[in-house]
C-alpha cells in the first residue's frame, strides 16, 4: 500500500469514527428528550387527574353559595349559618277592663255591671270575644241566671224596636231584662255604637248589632248569663 493510499484509508476511518460518535450522540440526545417528553406528559396527566377530582368539590361549593347571590357581585365560597331566636314572644297584653272577671265555669256568657262589658265563653273557658254595652246602672242584681225566652223582634214599653232580645231575668216591677240591639225609635237609634260603655238603658243591655246576632245565636233557651258587678 502506498503512502496516498495509507493517508486516504487513515481519513476514512476518521470519517467512520466521526459519524458513529455523531450516531452515538444523536441517539442520547433523542433519550434525553425522550425522557423528558415522558416526564412532561406524565406530569401533565397527574394534573389533570388532581383537577377532575377536585372540580366537583369546588363546583357544589359555588352552586350552593350561588343561590344567595346577587347579579354582578362577588359570590361566597361559604354560607352565612342562620341563627334562630329562642326568646319567647310575649302574649299580647289585655287592657285591664277586658279581663274576664271572675265569673264561674263552662259556657256562657257574663255581664259586668261596673264595667258596661260583656263577655262569650266557651266550654274549654276560652273568650271568643268582648264588647262593651249599654245597661243601667246596679241593674240587674248580680248572679247567675238562665235564659227562660228569646224573641227575634220585640217592641219596648215605650213602642221602641228591639231586635235579637235575649231574656234571662226581670227587674222588680217584673219587667224583662235581657240583651238585644239598640232600639230604634221614630226611625232613629235610641243612642249611638261610640256611646256603648255608657248605661243609658232602662234596664236591658243594649248591644251593637253584631253583637246581638251573635248572642242570638250563642245563647239557647236555659243557656247560662252571669251578672258581676
Amino acid at each position: 500500500m502506498s503512502t496516498q493510499d495509507d493517508d486516504e484509508y487513515r481519513v476514512v476511518r476518521r470519517r467512520r469514527s466521526d459519524t458513529r460518535s455523531r450516531a452515538r450522540y444523536l441517539r442520547g440526545a433523542a433519550v434525553v428528550v425522550a425522557t423528558a417528553v415522558l416526564g412532561v406528559v406524565a406530569l401533565a396527566l397527574a394534573v389533570g387527574a388532581f383537577s377532575g377530582a377536585s372540580a366537583p368539590v369546588r363546583t357544589a361549593a359555588h352552586a350552593v353559595a350561588s343561590e344567595d347571590a346577587t347579579p354582578g357581585a362577588t359570590t361566597p365560597t361559604t354560607r352565612a349559618s342562620k341563627t334562630t331566636s329562642t326568646t319567647a314572644v310575649p302574649p299580647p297584653t289585655i287592657p285591664p277592663d277586658q279581663v274576664l272577671p271572675e265569673s264561674g265555669s263552662g259556657r256562657r256568657t257574663v255581664f259586668s255591671v261596673g264595667r258596661q262589658r260583656m263577655w262569650w265563653v266557651d266550654d274549654a273557658g276560652t273568650v271568643l270575644r268582648t264588647s262593651p254595652v249599654s245597661g243601667r246602672p246596679n241593674t240587674p242584681s248580680t248572679g247567675t241566671f238562665q235564659v227562660y225566652s228569646k224573641t227575634l223582634n220585640a217592641t219596648g214599653l215605650d213602642g221602641s224596636r228591639m231586635d235579637y232580645f235575649v231574656r234571662f231575668t226581670k227587674g222588680p216591677n217584673g219587667w224583662a231584662i235581657g240583651f238585644h240591639d239598640i232600639p230604634i225609635k221614630d226611625g232613629a237609634p235610641v243612642q249611638t255604637e261610640e256611646q256603648l260603655g255608657q248605661p243609658l238603658s232602662h234596664g236591658c243591655i243594649r248591644q251593637r248589632e253584631a253583637d246581638a246576632t251573635f248572642t242570638w245565636d250563642f245563647l239557647e233557651v236555659g243557656d247560662t248569663v252571669v251578672v258581676v258587678a
